[in-house]
């Protein structure tokens, strides 16, 4: 008996080690993450990375920061223009660079040719005049094929967004929900999208375990939240983790942010990671609401914003905050570029890199928040 106890254990053990069972994400670490997915156009347009004041590889900064996941976005014909690049040899090429540096990968289907936000869902331009029934087999194999590929580029993703911000359904107009939307037969359709993208991961990774991820904005709006998965789990939707972006101008105090993750922990039962959000460390003239930003706009401000993010993400109850993801931390303003006006990068306009970049490890570690020198 003792002999068989003794096996059963070992077996447990090694199923935990190599994936004979799957194991919740980030079981072994916090997640602190980086969408990077606009590095090939920053490269190309000049940017330099420096850690110390020297020039150094983007992927090995972040990772000496405490980075240790890289989410990126795939499109399906982007018009390769601006930062519209991101097809599948793009976003293969910075997976496989992000797996050298023995990183987690997150992909992010935004299932269209562009941005796929809350304000857009936009089809495939190749997929616009599908019949459903054939736009739903379209999207498992599309998710399939591009699995199988990173698979077989020996870059498997270790998570799946299925979809980007999909708080107002996806593929529009087939798969839209909310407003004028808000029916039973939307909400099927756009789940029956949502199952077959699934399906196509599933298809795609074959015997090898990959996390999805359902991902909504709002991260501060409970009841946004409560309104989504409610429909999501009425029709048995099967996710992992779920996935929200936060930015204070738009998605409320931190306060909120704690209020929702509280409830997906509780009530939800899910683990939750803030897989978008950013701050600022210097004004610019995109963000119109200075009410809206709880610290300063100056490196210290950005940094204090992120470790009390991180905080807030830390303290979700039974430990289902899972991680905090900065977006486009590498877009500094060369050549015109840089999401507001570069503003909310991790490195200043010369590509040095800022504290706040370390901020989440900071917190992660339970080190107490570093004032900057004035």
């Amino acid at each position: 008996m003792k002999l068989i106890q003794v096996c059963l254990l070992l077996l447990i053990a090694f199923c935990s080690q190599f994936g004979c069972v799957p194991q919740p994400v980030g079981a072994d670490k916090f997640l602190i993450g980086a969408d990077i997915s606009g590095t090939s156009v920053m490269e190309k347009a000049g940017a330099v990375y420096r850690e110390n004041g020297k020039p150094n590889d983007l992927f090995t900064i972040l990772k000496n920061s405490g980075f240790n996941t890289i989410r990126l976005r795939i499109f399906v014909n982007p018009n390769k223009e601006g930062m519209v690049r991101n097809d599948l040899p793009y976003t293969l090429d910075l997976a496989k660079r992000a797996k050298a540096h023995n990183m987690k990968l997150l992909l992010n289907f935004h299932y269209s040719d562009t941005w796929a936000d809350p304000q857009k869902q936009y089809k495939p331009a190749a997929w616009a005049n599908m019949p459903f029934d054939e736009l739903k087999q379209t999207v498992q194999s599309y998710t399939a094929s591009v699995i199988e590929a990173f698979k077989k580029e020996n870059a498997l993703p270790d998570m799946v967004q299925v979809g980007n911000e999909i708080t107002p359904g996806m593929l529009w107009p087939d798969g839209r929900v909310g407003g004028d939307y808000e029916n039973d037969a939307q909400w099927e359709k756009f789940t029956s999208l949502l199952k077959a993208g699934i399906a196509g991961v599933r298809q795609g990774a074959g015997d090898s375990n990959v996390i999805i991820m359902l991902h909504i904005d709002q991260g501060g709006k409970k009841g946004v939240t409560k309104w989504f998965f409610d429909n999501i789990n009425k029709r048995q939707v099967p996710y992992d983790i779920i996935g929200v972006s936060y930015y204070p101008w738009w998605h409320g105090k931190i306060e909120d942010l704690n209020d929702n993750l509280n409830y997906i922990a509780t009530e939800l039962k899910k683990d939750v990671v803030v897989v978008e959000t950013g701050y600022s460390y210097a004004a610019n003239d995109r963000q119109k609401a200075p009410e809206s930003q709880p610290f300063p706009l100056t490196p210290q401000g950005q940094y204090d914003f992120l470790y009390a993010v991180t905080k807030t993400v830390l303290q979700t109850p039974d430990k289902h905050g899972r991680g905090v993801f900065y977006w486009s931390p590498e877009t500094i303003p060369v050549t015109g570029r840089g999401w507001m006006r570069g503003t909310n990068a991790l490195f200043d306009p010369n590509g040095n890199v800022l504290p706040g970049a370390k901020a989440f490890s900071d917190a992660a570690a339970g080190r107490k928040p570093v004032k900057q020198d004035k």
